[in-house]
């Protein structure tokens, strides 16, 4: 064997065998021999993907890029550190170019599927995983997308199908379990989904996206919970425009049909704070407090924080109403869940995260200010100043979000 490339047996098995750490050494030492070799740097940026280390796997794969401009498998890899890091745009950017230079490769389709997928363009996905399965039938990462996209197209019977064929190409494979889960989900079936989820999780116990879905499972157990979930799965098989106008017509006739503004109100909440407040309910389940994420107990405690502080302050305004401020408090925490679950949810979106994180904060502060001068006895109009900047604040930024 021509001694330079006797590296790339071993890599390759290393890799197939699921050990990315060995992987990394072998061609680390490789590159220190031959610093200019594009493939080494391709596969080593594959490597420290496995290992969760998007941002130096980037950087191995523009190097690549830079010394084989013409390398679709370095293109690829680029594309797979992009989308770790939460960069559609320019993960689609990289990945159609890993197209133009090879058109026939299923996992560039799998990868431009998902892309579509993340971003609601559910007959984009489909497509892209019909061009894919051309070029290899039995791939079973394209037959669960395949899935997804039909079930978010509220196609059930026809994603079922395609789960099952996924899982008859790949059931040892944690992802396609963990696809097929989802699509239990999406289309009614709870209890089958768990089924799919705990044992994508017995093939990977670390797989995050499977953990992620065992929560969605549990919490799908109750049944006002599942109905709302299908409801919510129901309008994003809608297009934006339409989902906007049908939440804003709710909003206008529940003005002007005052008995239902209250089913409107209670929709409302339920939207924004179902997610936290049944994860809140699933520590008290001995299987959920389990599944629950560090994040997400922490996310649960703050919530449960502010709504106590709520609940205290509005039962100390009616038992003591001469107290000023009380009223004040308890509105200011209510209106604090708002940009606190807000903010939660764009953990995908670290920019726009960090925007709700300062909006979140910048409330915080008009609203605690206005209830320590009220607390104090300070009024006047620069007090309600505060809080009705407090009060609109929040307001705007629950329109600003929901229509985002």
């Amino acid at each position: 064997m021509d001694n330079s490339t006797s590296w790339l047996p071993r890599v390759q098995l290393l890799m197939q065998q699921n050990r990315p750490a060995l992987a990394v050494d072998e061609l680390r030492r490789q590159l220190t021999r031959d610093p200019h070799e594009p493939v080494a740097h391709t596969l080593l940026a594959l490597c420290l993907l496995d290992l969760d280390q998007p941002t130096e796997a980037q950087q191995e794969a523009e190097l690549a890029i830079h010394l084989a401009p013409e390398y679709d498998l370095a293109f690829y890899a680029l594309a797979l550190a992009q989308h770790r890091q939460h960069r559609s745009k320019e993960a689609l950017a990289a990945v159609n170019q890993a197209l133009a230079l090879d058109p026939t490769d299923a996992d560039y389709y799998h990868l431009l599927g998902s892309l579509r997928l993340e971003s609601n363009q559910w007959q984009a996905a489909l497509q892209a995983t019909s061009t894919g399965l051309t070029f290899d039938a039995e791939h079973a990462g394209l037959h669960s997308l395949r899935a997804r996209a039909l079930a978010r197209q509220g196609r059930g019977a026809e994603a079922a199908q395609a789960a099952h064929e996924a899982l008859g190409y790949g059931a040892e494979s944690s992802g396609v379990q963990a696809q097929a889960g989802w699509v239990a989900l999406e289309t009614n079936r709870s209890h089958e989904a768990l089924g799919h989820f705990q044992e994508a999780l017995r093939l990977n116990p670390e797989s995050e996206y499977a953990r992620a879905g065992l929560v969605e499972a549990l919490k799908a157990r109750y049944w006002i919970y599942r109905t709302f979930m299908r409801f919510m799965y129901w309008t994003n098989s809608l297009s934006a425009g339409l989902r906007q106008g049908l939440f804003l017509g709710a909003w206008v006739v529940a003005r002007f049909v005052r008995p239902l503004l209250p089913l409107y109100l209670a929709f409302a909440y339920f939207s924004w704070f179902s997610d936290v407040l049944f994860e809140s309910l699933l520590r008290f389940n001995r299987y959920g407090r389990y599944a629950l994420s560090e994040a997400q107990r922490r996310h649960s405690n703050h919530f449960l924080l502010l709504l106590g502080v709520a609940a205290v302050a509005g039962g100390a305004a009616l038992a003591l109403p001469t107290v000023a401020g009380l009223p004040s408090l308890c509105f200011v925490a209510l209106g604090l869940l708002f940009p606190l679950v807000g903010t939660e949810r764009l953990g995908h979106q670290p920019t726009q995260q960090a925007r709700s994180r300062w909006a979140g904060w910048a409330l915080a502060a008009c609203g605690v200010l206005s209830v320590v001068l009220k607390l104090a006895g300070i009024g006047g109009g620069f007090t309600n100043l505060l809080f009705m900047a407090f009060l609109l604040g929040t307001l705007a930024y629950t329109w600003i979000f929901a229509l985002r």
